[in-house]
């Protein structure tokens, strides 16, 4: 249950990047924002393996919000044009390549950390 609802933001994030185009502070600000919020859901429900949790958690999240953007390209495109200069001057099979790599690697690598801080509130508070 708590890996589910937890990657539900991969879902959110990737609609809103998408579909709405979020500039990179906006959507940086939005990644920290509910990473904030997932330490405060793991701390209130006490994960037993909280840092296994969030890595596993969060790599589906990052799955997710690029599957969402490759999937929606021209979309993704149209809506965050500020970005395409950096990432769209190759095919667009090595910019999917491209966002789905670095969802799933930031995705686990931010999962750890956000996992090891829940991890450190919850023994702290005990």
């Amino acid at each position: 249950m708590h890996l589910t609802l937890l990657a539900l933001t991969g879902i959110l994030m990737g609609c809103l990047t998408t579909f709405v185009g979020l500039p990179g502070l906006a959507e940086e600000a939005g990644w920290v924002a509910a990473y904030v919020l997932w330490v405060v859901y793991g701390v209130r429900f006490k994960l037993d393996s909280p840092v296994r949790t969030m890595a596993v958690a969060s790599t589906l999240t990052g799955l997710l919000a690029s599957s969402i953007q490759v999937l929606f390209m021209e979309a993704y495109k149209a809506n965050n044009s500020f970005w395409s200069a950096e990432y769209f001057s190759g095919d667009s099979q090595n910019a999917a390549i491209q966002f789905l790599s670095v969802g799933i690697v930031r995705g686990l690598a931010i999962g750890l950390v956000v996992g090891l801080i829940t991890r450190t509130i919850i023994r702290r508070a005990s």
